[in-house]
């Protein structure tokens, strides 16, 4: 339970200034080998695995727990002194994020600022999901020439099957971003 908490801490934090999903995709952002995509996918199946530790680590420590819960009557208490803090600053954080209100908005706007700044680092891609496109798709929403796209990518030395692959898929088996796939057909100087 405790490492899962580590990698979801990590992974949360990387998740917090990873760069929107748009120019993550579009500039192939990576952070020690991972795409934003990993980053999410081990954000989520280690959230279940931290899920399922704690309930078992409540089914094996139940006695212990409802033990902590006696008051020195003996009586069971749920709302105890420190479980109603745990749930004031819970709820807090709930209704103030909901509200936009301090600090939990400041928290909110950091992230967004930092992946603001991503934004112009690695550009905007043309128009959303552009990656995903074929590369006939990509010309034709872009007003470029399909066979000159071609013939500039093959000429840089490019790998281009046909007007079918996705600029991902170009960019992949070329081992370039999406953004420079673009930035080849579209050089003013071709």
């Amino acid at each position: 339970m405790l490492l899962s908490l580590v990698v979801l801490a990590v992974n949360s934090i990387i998740l917090y200034v990873v760069p929107e999903g748009r120019i993550a995709y579009w500039a192939d952002w990576r952070f020690l080998g991972l795409t934003k995509g990993d980053w999410g996918a081990q954000h989520t199946t280690v959230g279940v695995l931290f899920l399922i530790a704690g309930i078992l680590h409540i089914f094996y420590n139940w006695k212990p727990i409802v033990a902590y819960m006696k008051n020195k009557a003996r009586q069971i208490r749920i709302f105890t002194g420190s479980f109603n803090v745990a749930l004031a600053v819970t709820a807090i954080f709930i209704v103030g994020t909901y509200y936009n209100i301090p600090p939990m908005s400041t928290i909110l706007q950091i992230s967004e600022s930092v992946k603001d700044t991503a934004a112009t680092e690695y550009g905007e891609p043309p128009y959303g999901h552009a990656e995903s496109s074929s590369l006939k798709m990509f010309a034709k929403r872009e007003n470029l020439d399909l066979e000159k796209s071609i013939r500039l990518l093959r000429e840089a030395g490019l790998v281009v099957n046909g007007a079918e692959d996705t600029i991902k898929d170009i960019a992949g088996q070329n081992k370039l971003s999406p953004k420079a796939i673009h930035e080849i057909v579209t050089s003013p100087n071709c």
